[in-house]
């Protein structure tokens, strides 16, 4: 009697263990499929980064976000590469950038230039730079080079 007890116990440890790893697994599944854009939290109001490499449309990247109470926005022209990216696939690599991104009032003006082209994996040779960028806390900051 004590045998069937025991194997009972053990079948019923091993039901409620593969019920909890069932669990566990849908739970990190839902989490890999959950949108980059529900995620992370931007820091930013308002950004806008414009860097030339040379002369003509060819040698330039923008990108582009602005959230207005909950709604977001985000575009991205990479034409260095040839990427345009607009709607939630911007939207996603721009809050995957600039949740990562710390840029104060305080920094130098080359440390913020260093920490945005860092970020943005863009070379740092630049001929022309303008970003703008808004705080949560109304400040702005404005650099043109």
């Amino acid at each position: 009697m004590r045998l069937i007890r025991a194997a009972g116990s053990i079948c019923f440890a091993m039901v409620l263990i593969a019920g909890c790893r069932l669990n566990e697994d849908k739970q990190q599944a839902e989490g890999e499929n959950t949108a980059v854009t529900q995620l992370k939290s931007v820091p930013y109001s308002d950004f806008s980064l414009r860097v030339s490499y040379g002369d003509g449309e060819h040698n330039r990247y923008e990108s582009i976000y602005t959230k207005k109470g909950t709604q977001e926005t985000a575009e991205i022209q990479d034409k260095l590469s040839g990427v345009k990216q607009e709607g939630e696939e911007a939207l996603d690599e721009m809050k995957m950038i600039l949740s990562e991104l710390s840029v104060t009032e305080q920094m130098a003006e080359s440390e913020v230039i260093h920490s945005v082209l860092a970020a943005f994996n863009l070379d740092s040779h630049y001929d022309h730079i303008d970003l703008k960028l808004k705080l949560k806390d109304g400040s702005v900051r404005e650099i043109k080079k």
